[in-house]
C-alpha cells in the first residue's frame, strides 16, 4: 500500500471507516479491507458482518475516493433520482387535480338548466286611500264640533284613529263581500276573509275604551260600531261559503247588506270600494 493511500485512511474518522465496512456493496473489496485494517489498528470494534467479494455485485465506473469524500456516487445518484421523482409526482398530481376540478365545474354547469320564469296567478286585496276616506267623513262633522275637538286635542286624535281602523277593515270587507256576490269564489278567498277578520280585531281593541265626543262624532261612532258588528257576522258566514263553495247570496245576506248600506249612508254618501251610493232602507208602515 502506498504512502498516499495510507494517509487517506489515516485521515478518515472512525465513523467514516465504519461506513466503508458496513456498506461493502458500494466500494471495491481492497478499499473495504484497508478500512478494516485501519480500524483494527485503532482498536475500534467492527459490528458489521464481513461480506465476501464474490457476493457483492460489481460496481462499474466507481471513482477513487478523494480527500474528504463521505458518500459514494451511487448514493448521491439515488438521492437525486428520488428528489426528481417526488417533484415530478407532485407536479403531475397538481395538474391532475386542476383538470379534475375543471371537469367537475363543467359537469355542474351542464346539469343545471337555465332558470324558468313561471307565471303564477295572484290575488290580493287592493289598498284603498284610508286617510282620504277619513278626511271625507270628518268633513261631514259640523265645523264648530271639529274646531272644539281640534282645540281639545285628544278627542280629534281619538276620532281620527277610530275612523282609520274602521275604514281599513270596512274597505277590505266590502271588497271580499263584493267578490262573493259576483260568485268569484277563488282559492284565495278563505285567506282574504281570515285576513279581513283579523283587521277588524284592531277596531275591536279600540272599543274597550270610552270616548267623550260631540253629538255628530258620537253618532258616527255608534254607526261604525253597528256596521262593524254586522260585517263581522257577514264574514263568518262568508268563511263557511269560501271553504265549501256554494252560492253566497240569499235573503239573509241581502237584508244584512241593505241594513249596512243604510247605516253607512249616515257616514258617507257612497262606497269608496265599489263607487256605488249607499242607499237608505225604505220601511213602509201600515196605518
Amino acid at each position: 500500500m502506498s504512502d498516499n493511500s495510507t494517509d487517506f485512511y489515516h485521515q478518515k474518522t472512525d465513523d467514516e471507516l465504519l461506513f466503508f465496512v458496513e456498506h461493502p456493496e458500494y466500494y471495491q473489496p481492497s478499499l473495504i479491507d484497508a478500512a478494516r485494517r485501519e480500524l483494527r489498528r485503532r482498536g475500534v470494534a467492527q459490528s458489521a458482518p464481513v461480506i465476501h467479494p464474490e457476493n457483492v455485485l460489481p460496481v462499474n465506473h466507481m471513482e477513487a475516493p478523494g480527500a474528504g469524500s463521505r458518500t459514494g456516487p451511487l448514493t448521491l445518484l439515488l438521492a437525486a433520482l428520488l428528489l426528481v421523482g417526488v417533484g415530478v409526482y407532485y407536479l403531475l398530481n397538481q395538474r391532475s387535480e386542476a383538470a379534475r376540478e375543471q371537469l367537475r365545474e363543467r359537469a355542474a354547469t351542464a346539469r343545471k338548466p337555465p332558470p324558468r320564469l313561471i307565471e303564477v296567478a295572484t290575488s290580493v286585496i287592493p289598498n284603498y286611500d284610508v286617510p282620504a276616506i277619513v278626511a271625507r267623513q270628518l268633513a261631514r262633522v259640523p265645523a264648530a264640533e271639529r274646531a272644539a275637538a281640534t282645540r281639545a286635542g285628544q278627542p280629534m286624535h281619538q276620532y281620527k284613529e277610530l275612523a282609520k281602523r274602521f275604514w281599513t277593515a270596512e274597505t277590505q270587507t266590502e271588497y271580499v263581500l263584493d267578490q262573493a256576490r259576483q260568485n268569484k269564489l277563488t282559492t284565495a278567498l278563505p285567506g282574504h276573509v281570515e285576513s279581513t277578520m283579523s283587521t277588524w280585531g284592531q277596531w275591536n281593541k279600540a272599543l274597550v275604551y270610552s270616548y267623550k265626543f260631540s253629538p255628530a262624532m258620537a253618532n258616527h261612532l255608534d254607526l261604525m260600531t253597528r256596521v262593524a258588528n254586522e260585517q263581522q257576522a257577514a264574514l263568518n258566514d262568508l268563511l263557511l261559503v269560501a271553504n265549501n263553495p256554494q252560492a253566497y247570496e240569499n235573503d239573509k245576506t241581502r237584508k244584512r247588506a241593505a241594513d249596512v248600506g243604510d247605516m253607512l249612508l249616515g257616514i258617507l254618501p257612497k262606497s269608496p270600494v265599489t263607487g256605488r251610493p249607499y242607499t237608505a232602507v225604505v220601511r213602509r208602515v201600515r196605518l
